[in-house]
């Protein structure tokens, strides 16, 4: 059975990034979420489920931001918007986490260690362009890209 795990990109009230950070030697950071099986129709609605279930938080799903492929298990990153940002940091983290607001910028965000590695370089990359998690366009918007074809003498 496949799976691939579902992550918010849920702005804290100061304007950080609301992350789970792992309390082992050398901090890892996870963006809240979890696995879910790839056969479900929906992303949004399973994450939906995922942060009502897992953090007892209602989210208005956003949109789908960046898809990081591990080759292990694919991470599909959207934006949620939580009435109350402060609600996720009232729920216990699970699974021996903690809450933690990553500062944005490069630099934070590079020492935070993101799960996968992939999840940091894609927020430091936007962030050194001036251009917040939450403010970025759904993937599924853009245009496909174009296959460049050098000519031949």
């Amino acid at each position: 059975m496949m799976s691939v795990r579902l992550s918010a990109v849920v702005e804290t009230p100061d304007g950080r990034l609301l992350t789970l950070g792992q309390g082992l030697p050398g901090v890892v950071h996870f963006l809240p979420g979890g696995v879910v099986d790839a056969a479900v129709a929906a992303f949004q609605d399973a994450l939906r489920r995922v942060l009502r279930e897992r953090f007892g938080v209602e989210a208005a799903i956003g949109p789908l931001v960046h898809v990081d492929r591990t080759g292990d298990r694919d991470e599909y990153v959207f934006v949620a918007h939580i009435a109350d940002h402060d609600d996720l940091r009232r729920v216990p983290a699970p699974s021996g986490c903690f809450w933690d607001g990553i500062e944005l910028t490069p630099a934070a965000v590079h020492a935070a260690g993101f799960m996968p590695r992939g999840i940091g370089m894609f927020f430091a990359g936007h962030l050194r362009h001036g251009r917040a998690p939450w403010a970025l366009p759904d993937v599924r918007s853009r245009p496909p890209r174009k296959r460049r074809h050098h000519r031949t003498r």
